[in-house]
């Protein structure tokens, strides 16, 4: 018996030394690219008549959080409340940086204040912004994950209730 006490103490011990020399992991997996940011109501009204107004005024914001340059081609943005469609272009974003992913159309740049910009191509205006029936949950997912309403896949999430007029809203 003593010897059997003897070897699981043993054993805890040498687990115990393991896992000092194993890397930390982060609490919460983000992956390379998370959410920071969402806009999910430009300022004034989205629409007049049959036109769509201000469609890159509606945006969220990415960042790298890793020490090399991502290509954001292939992540998946889903939202709990409808089906957001498709996938990021290619864009790469330096290590660290941010990136505006605007709804609509423009080409991919990065300004003179050193803000990148992204653009999904989008004819109308896609984030809800009254989440009172449904809370909008919209996640970026890794790149083949699928655009269904499930949290499969997710690296990032950010969510808000009702969207006021051209806010901004932390993640």
């Amino acid at each position: 018996m003593n010897r059997a006490i003897r070897a699981a103490a043993l054993s805890t011990a040498a687990l115990s030394l393991a896992a000092l020399y194993t890397p930390a992991q982060a609490a919460s997996t983000t992956g390379a690219l998370m959410i920071t940011h969402v806009r999910p109501n430009t300022s004034g009204a989205d629409v007049s008549g049959t036109r769509q107004l201000n469609l890159n005024g509606e945006y969220f914001i990415i960042k790298n959080v890793t020490a090399r340059t991502v290509n954001t081609g292939g992540y998946v943005p889903d939202i709990t409340s409808n089906t957001y469609g498709r996938a990021l272009p290619s864009y790469n974003l330096p290590a660290g940086a941010k990136a505006y992913v605007h709804t609509g159309s423009g080409t991919h740049h990065r300004d003179s204040a050193g803000w990148h910009h992204v653009y999904r191509g989008y004819a109308r205006h896609v984030l809800p912004n009254d989440g009172r029936s449904r809370n909008p949950d919209l996640r970026l997912k890794t790149p083949g994950s699928p655009d269904n309403n499930t949290s499969t896949g997710s690296v990032s999430p950010c969510n808000w209730n009702l969207a006021a007029d051209g806010t901004t809203y932390a993640c």
